[in-house]
């Protein structure tokens, strides 16, 4: 009985509690607007900040009114958001970044600028780590960038890219690594787009890496289909030469790649090129039956314009 009237109590006691906080009168408009703008004026870090969470408040409540005190306010809002965004950014602070990012997005979904920076934030946090929690946003809003690039419409500045071609290459090159594992056809094309431009992508080993593994995955499975249809030997011989000249053209289109990748691994001194060398060796062995002619083989390669990759 002592136990089930303590617990009453102690409820009444709460209601009241939350009672008066409730009771608490807001600040007015006019109180709000006054409070912002002193602390916005000392300029100090945490008064921004404090300031910044205000406007947000100020906003929510006062908003759809229409007089200058509201344009004031959103002005300062909308400002010291977009710097917090980049600060965010610059801060390696990535969750604060893409929740800012989407907000301005959300408002303003063509602004090109919060999207390629977004895209190359999401790319920064993923890459060489298990946590892809930015991973499927950062391929959105690259192919977004990749879309409005297109269309004409620039950032206002390229930073953190050198310049257009290198933002335009990353943007796919970002699309196409975060995509790759899941979508193995979709991020090798996004891939190949990347090595379009000139930029340092273009002169990178790894993409040309990536697009010799897409081809490993499609020699792999044409070879054990055709292997299986001769064994069990359903396959007549007008098929076979076709199955057998796809896969030969598989193999053709994966010397091509590690060519590519070999001349720039050397080139940049990539600590892969121990793995990359030898298998180009095998596969040119395995197809030419000696290692004759590879080195003229390389260098003609990459005379040539890289194919876009095909789906066999």
């Amino acid at each position: 009985m002592k136990r089930s009237f303590s617990i009453i109590a102690a409820a009444l006691l709460l209601m009241i509690a939350v009672s008066a906080v409730v009771a608490q009168k807001q600040p007015s408009k006019d109180e709000l607007f006054k409070e912002i703008a002193t602390l916005s004026n000392t300029k100090k870090p945490e008064d921004m900040e404090k300031a910044f969470q205000m406007s947000r408040d100020f906003l929510s409540r006062f908003g759809k009114d229409k007089d200058d005190k509201i344009g004031k306010i959103r002005t300062f809002y909308t400002n010291y958001r977009q710097t917090a965004f980049y600060s965010a950014i610059d801060g390696k602070r990535y969750a604060d970044a893409f929740s800012l990012g989407k907000e301005i997005l959300a408002e303003q979904p063509d602004n090109v600028d919060v999207l390629m920076n977004l895209s190359y934030a999401g790319y920064n946090a993923s890459i060489g780590s298990k946590d892809r929690v930015f991973a499927d946003d950062a391929v959105t809003f690259a192919r977004k960038t990749s879309q409005l690039f297109d269309s004409g419409t620039m950032p206002k500045e390229f930073f953190p890219f050198k310049d257009k071609d290198t933002a335009a290459a990353f943007m796919h090159y970002i699309a196409g690594v975060l995509s790759y594992e899941k979508d193995m056809g979709s991020g090798v094309a996004e891939i190949y787009r990347a090595t379009l431009p000139n930029s340092v992508i273009k002169d990178s080993a790894d993409p040309y890496s990536m697009i010799a593994s897409y081809y490993e995955s499609q020699y792999e499975g044409a070879s054990k289909a055709l292997n299986d249809k001769v064994a069990a030997k359903t396959i007549s011989d007008a098929d076979y030469k076709v199955e057998k000249a796809k896969v030969d053209k598989i193999i053709d289109m994966m010397m091509d790649a590690y060519a590519r990748t070999v001349t720039r691994a050397e080139a940049e001194k990539n600590p892969n090129l121990g793995i990359w060398k030898p298998r180009l060796v095998q596969i040119y062995k395995f197809k030419n039956k000696s290692e004759e002619g590879l080195t003229e083989f390389i260098k003609y390669v990459n005379t040539m314009p890289l194919a876009e990759p095909i789906k066999f």
